[in-house]
């Protein structure tokens, strides 16, 4: 039986402010007995709508990861929509069996741990 692909949209803020870019996504929550595909939506200014990429969750308790970035250019490759603006962020839902919307915030204090300056190597 293919599960139903059930529309979800809504916000992402951080720090009172949508956040510019990155990806969240729904992983059925298997602990408390849902299990079906998870699925990821790409985000632009605190706006995501699975219906523009043609998915949508199976219903029931998900986990939710959302990875938030920065929306700017950083010359790599391998992030054309920036840095990470704050580490991936974890959170619950129990999702209905129906188009929802769903807004998301990310903690203020949920901040990227402060870079430490590498140690030269001096050798055995």
């Amino acid at each position: 039986m293919i599960p139903a692909k059930n529309p979800i949209s809504g916000t992402i803020t951080y720090r009172g402010q949508p956040v510019p870019a990155g990806s969240i996504t729904f992983i059925p929550d298997a602990s408390k007995g849902n299990s079906g595909p998870a699925v990821t939506i790409q985000f632009e200014n605190g706006r995501y709508d699975s219906r523009a990429s043609g998915v949508g969750h199976i219903g029931g308790p998900h986990k939710v990861r959302i990875t938030g970035l920065t929306g700017k250019d950083s010359g790599d490759e391998f992030f054309p929509q920036g840095t990470l603006l704050f580490p991936d962020y974890e959170t619950s839902a129990d999702l209905p069996t129906c188009p929802s919307e769903q807004n998301f915030v990310v903690p203020d204090d949920w901040v990227l741990p402060p870079s430490t300056p590498r140690q030269p190597y001096e050798g055995p």
